[in-house]
């Protein structure tokens, strides 16, 4: 994990993710709210997913789509931005404790 990392290619990878959704009946909005990019651990996440059902078959989704991937954790937040649940898969393992890291 670079905690500095900006991945560009992730936002084609949104935009496929987006459109496999599509084609998978799940609809911006309607079944989620935001499929963003995890730059640090080269990533994805679709947010605000209003059913856990669906939650489920998405991260299902996800893990057919990106095979070499992990799983991450299928989550319920109830707070902030895009409440709802969240499924994610990342390329890369993410640290096993977080921490602040400064430069020097």
């Amino acid at each position: 994990m670079d905690p500095f990392r900006f991945a560009p290619e992730l936002f084609e990878i949104r935009t496929e993710v987006m459109e496999r959704l599509s084609e998978e009946g799940f609809e911006w909005l309607s079944h989620y709210s935001s499929v963003d990019p995890i730059h640090d651990d080269f990533g994805i996440e679709v947010c605000g997913i209003h059913e856990q059902i669906d939650a489920q078959l998405i991260l299902l989704l996800l893990i057919r789509m990106f095979p070499d991937w992990s799983p991450g954790c299928l989550c319920y937040k109830d707070y902030g931005c895009d409440p709802g649940w969240k499924a994610k898969v990342f390329r890369d393992p993410p640290r096993e404790r977080e921490c602040w890291e400064t430069a020097g």
